[in-house]
């Protein structure tokens, strides 16, 4: 007996979207630009679900950041992590 297809569903996914409109919505998410000194390399962080802080790792070694978005915030799109 043949099992139906693995169907599954993503939230905001549009399985009619292109993929240029799929890319263009990964790319509305907010981020920032992050050099990890530890190991030298640069990434983007980007902005938690609940919208209170930027949120990642190295893609090296994985040491985790967290920058806090505050009421004064800034206009700075690049940061070290030092």
């Amino acid at each position: 007996m043949d099992e139906p297809p693995y169907h599954l569903e993503i939230e905001g996914l549009d399985p009619e979207a292109s993929p240029a409109e799929r890319a263009a919505r990964i790319h509305r998410r907010p981020w920032i630009g992050i050099r990890f000194d530890c190991c030298g390399v640069y990434t983007r962080i980007y902005r938690n679900r609940a919208g209170t802080a930027y949120q990642g790792a190295c893609p090296r070694c994985g040491r985790a950041v967290t920058l806090r978005i505050g009421p004064d915030g800034t206009d700075a799109r690049f940061f070290v992590a030092e």
